[in-house]
C-alpha cells in the first residue's frame, strides 16, 4: 500500500524579543518550530508521509488549485488562523484582481470531494485566543463535526487533565491502552458537537475527539494541541504516533 500523503499546515511562529537596557534597545528574533512534534512522530510511521507548511509559508506553498490539493489524502490545520489562509500579503499597486484562489473554500471542496480533514487545537485553532483564529461561520467550520464559538474558546487546565475515551472500539482509538496511559494535557478549545457527529472522547461535557462523514470525505477534530504547552506529556506517550496513524488512516478511508 502506498503511504498516505498528508499536508500539514501550521504550528510555527517567528518570535521577536525586545530588550530595553538603559539607553539601548536590542531586538532579537528566532523561528519557533512547533511542527516537529508531529513530524517526528510520523517519521517513524512508514504508512504516512507528511509535508509541513508553516503559517508564513502559506502564500507561496499552499496548493493554488483544487486538483493540486487533491494530490494529498489528508489535510491538517493546526494553530493557523483564518487570516493566514485567506490573506494575500505584500500586495503593491497596481493591484490585480482577483487576488488569488480561495484557499478556505478549497478546503471545503477538498473534503466534500473525498479528502480527509483534521483540525487540531491551539491558540489559533477554532476560535482561539481572543477569538482571533476566526474559523466560526467559515467554509472550514461547515465541514467540521463541531460548531465553533465566535469568542475566545480556550480552556486552560493548569493542574492537568486527561480526556475520557467514550467509544473505545472506534478505529481512531481502538487497540490503544488508554486506561493505562499516564500522560497529562493542560488545555483545549471548547467546541460543540454537531448532531450527526461521532464523539469518540470527551473532557467533562466537551467533545475532545469527534468525527463524521462529509459527503464523499471525512473530517475530525482533536481539541488539544500537537505541541506543548497544551499537549503536555501526551507527546511522550509511547502510543502517540500510533494514535495519529490511526486517525489519518480513518480520515483517508484506508
Amino acid at each position: 500500500m502506498n503511504a498516505l500523503k498528508v499536508l500539514y499546515v501550521g504550528d510555527s511562529e517567528v518570535v521577536l524579543n525586545r530588550y530595553l537596557v538603559g539607553a539601548d534597545v536590542i531586538e532579537q528574533s528566532y523561528f519557533n518550530d512547533n511542527g516537529h512534534y508531529f513530524r517526528d512522530a510520523m517519521a517513524a510511521e512508514p504508512t504516512v508521509r507528511v509535508r509541513h507548511i508553516t503559517p508564513h509559508g502559506i502564500p507561496a506553498e499552499f496548493p493554488t488549485t483544487l486538483q493540486a490539493l487533491q494530490e494529498y489524502d489528508v489535510l491538517i490545520l493546526s494553530d493557523v488562523g483564518y487570516n493566514s489562509m485567506i490573506f494575500y500579503p505584500g500586495l503593491t499597486p497596481p493591484y490585480t484582481y482577483p487576488l488569488g484562489p480561495d484557499r478556505v473554500g478549497m478546503v471545503r471542496q477538498f473534503v466534500e470531494g473525498g479528502g480527509g480533514f483534521l483540525m487540531v487545537g491551539g491558540y489559533l485553532s477554532f476560535a482561539g485566543l481572543n477569538g482571533i483564529a476566526r474559523w466560526a461561520d467559515s467554509e472550514v467550520e461547515a465541514v467540521l463535526p463541531v460548531t465553533i464559538s465566535p469568542h475566545d474558546d480556550r480552556v486552560e487546565v493548569v493542574q492537568g487533565f486527561r480526556f475520557e475515551v467514550t467509544q473505545p472500539k472506534h478505529p481512531i482509538v481502538a487497540g490503544l491502552p488508554w486506561d493505562e496511559a499516564d500522560w497529562t494535557l493542560c488545555g483545549y478549545n471548547r467546541v460543540t458537537a454537531k448532531p450527526a457527529a461521532q464523539v469518540i472522547a470527551r473532557h467533562g461535557n466537551d467533545p475532545f475527539i469527534a468525527c463524521w462523514d462529509v459527503k464523499l470525505g471525512r473530517s475530525a477534530i482533536f481539541a488539544s494541541d500537537f505541541a506543548p504547552h497544551w499537549a503536555g506529556s501526551f507527546i511522550h506517550w509511547p502510543h502517540y504516533s500510533a494514535f495519529w496513524r490511526q486517525m489519518l488512516h480513518w480520515l483517508a478511508r484506508r
